[in-house]
């Protein structure tokens, strides 16, 4: 059975209420250090390994090609090179090099969605099939199904709309409606026009997940239309001063539902889920201040240290004082609500102490960032935790923390830890935070053991962002935090 083919429809008429607060003002700190940031060789080359990784993932999507994230890194690290792509890909030589060509071709696609923004013209329904021309340079026939159900190779239009339908068939047998050939031009016409009334009024994530889905209801092409869609949802990003678009292998599960999610008319998923790949890229870009200073001698580093030193004391006059602020202000909550795991805990641990055991219960301290004695503790475990989400944690601009202990027969911490973002101020601070197991050691004391994080991502806000919004945010990251963390010591007595 085939669903009726429904008109795209513009977007939904309360626009602010898909704006990420959180990528809106890290948005804004990016744009006031981009222009120093982008005279450095350090970004220029960040940009060309992002290319690179757009270039490849947007074709593991497709499944065009399949390699685990090791091939991808290595690719992105030294370049797209077809003796590479055989070595660790496991494919031969002819495979390698046709991959190879496909992604050159795409590489080529994201470096002229950079030149297309810099011309500032305006989108058409012509460039949009240029983009189909390019990704399919290497594609000459596509596998179509005959009405009896055989599988045959047809001739692959290039930068022309379908000629037949192309709607595919779900796991459940139903057929999902995509455009009737004969509308594709004008829903084309539809979506580009209302692109243009948008442009300037939709928040960039929103805008780029909004004309991504519509496309794809589209499909006007015979192939190539998610690699078209997501080279269009990059455009939106560049043209608002930020990165291309990246969805990894790792996102697809996510991505496709999100996708049929907006199918079903909620966008939020989708919007959430580019904000979130747009948010981790910009905060790279902010984090190659460590690379840039790792790359001066002399003279230069004792200039930029005394540069430093000045922003940072000038800074604290103003958006460095705010994000302090916030920061105080998120301790201040985050204490409150390890306190009442507390009181939960200690509820309920003494009914189940066994009578030879020591009293089971919980206990909670903390550290403000005025309370140098104790705010120093778990800078390790911190450091650790900081280099597997890929950042700096600056411990000399801001640090407090705060700690659940939980006493049965083993010793379980759950430690939340707020700090700066980066070797330099740049008014972001991050949020983490881990489990471990304290084990006693042969010359006294206790160690943590079994360290793992509980955070299924890296907080962060900045002085940009108003205070409401960064506490909702940080309330609902805290109760997922608090969830995994109290899920680990369940774990740990079984």
């Amino acid at each position: 059975m085939v669903e009726q083919y429904e008109l795209i429809k513009d977007f939904p008429t309360d626009r602010s209420k898909y704006a990420s607060q959180e990528l809106g003002a890290l948005a804004t700190v990016w744009r006031e250090q981009k222009h120093a940031m982008e005279q450095t060789g350090e970004f220029q080359e960040f940009k060309k390994k992002l290319q690179r990784e757009w270039a490849v993932e947007t074709g593991i999507i497709e499944r065009l090609y399949q390699w685990d994230r090791g091939v991808t890194e290595i690719l992105i690290e030294q370049g797209i090179d077809s003796s590479l792509i055989a070595h660790r890909g496991g494919v031969s030589s002819k495979e390698a090099e046709h991959i190879s060509a496909l992604i050159r071709d795409q590489a080529d696609v994201v470096e002229g969605l950079f030149e297309f923004v810099k011309g500032q013209v305006p989108l058409t329904e012509h460039y949009i099939r240029s983009l189909q021309a390019q990704f399919t340079k290497q594609q000459d026939f596509i596998d179509a199904q005959t009405p009896a159900g055989a599988i045959i190779k047809v001739p692959l239009l290039k930068g022309e709309y379908k000629k037949q339908p192309n709607n595919p068939r779900r796991s459940d047998g139903s057929i999902f409606p995509y455009c009737p050939p004969e509308l594709v031009m004008d829903e084309m016409q539809r979506l580009v026009q209302y692109y243009w009334a948008l442009e300037q009024s939709v928040a960039p994530e929103a805008l780029a997940a909004w004309l991504h889905h519509r496309f794809t209801q589209i499909h006007p092409f015979q192939d190539g239309n998610g690699r078209v869609a997501r080279a269009l949802a990059s455009l939106v990003f560049l043209k608002a001063g930020l990165f291309p678009l990246v969805i990894r292998d790792g996102d697809r599960k996510e991505y496709i539902e999100a996708l049929e999610q907006a199918d079903n008319g909620d966008l939020d998923p989708l919007v959430h889920l580019f904000a979130v790949r747009q948010r981790d890229s910009v905060l790279k870009a902010l984090g190659l201040e460590q690379q840039v200073a790792q790359a001066r001698f002399g003279e230069q580093i004792i200039s930029a240290a005394i540069k430093v030193l000045g922003e940072r004391a000038k800074a604290k006059e103003g958006d460095f004082g705010q994000v302090l602020n916030s920061a105080d202000r998120l301790q201040e909550r985050l204490l409150k609500r390890m306190k009442k795991l507390e009181k939960i805990l200690n509820e309920g641990l003494p009914s189940v102490t066994p009578p030879d055991s020591n009293p089971f219960l919980a206990k909670v301290n903390s550290a403000g960032r005025l309370d140098i004695k104790k705010n120093h503790y778990f800078h390790g475990q911190i450091t650790e935790l900081a280099k597997r989400f890929g950042y700096f944690s600056n411990l000399e601009t801001y640090k407090s923390w705060a700690r659940l202990s939980i006493h049965t027969k083993e010793h379980f911490e759950f430690v939340v830890s707020i700090h700066g973002y980066g070797r330099r101020n740049i008014g972001i601070m991050a949020v983490s935070a881990f489990t471990a197991k304290r084990v006693d050691r042969e010359e006294g004391g206790t160690e943590p053991v079994e360290l793992k994080p509980a955070c299924p991502d890296l907080f962060q806000f900045n002085y940009a962002e108003k205070m409401e919004s960064i506490e909702q945010r940080f309330d609902d990251w805290l109760e997922s935090v608090v969830a995994i963390a109290l899920a680990e010591w369940n774990r740990t007595l079984s």
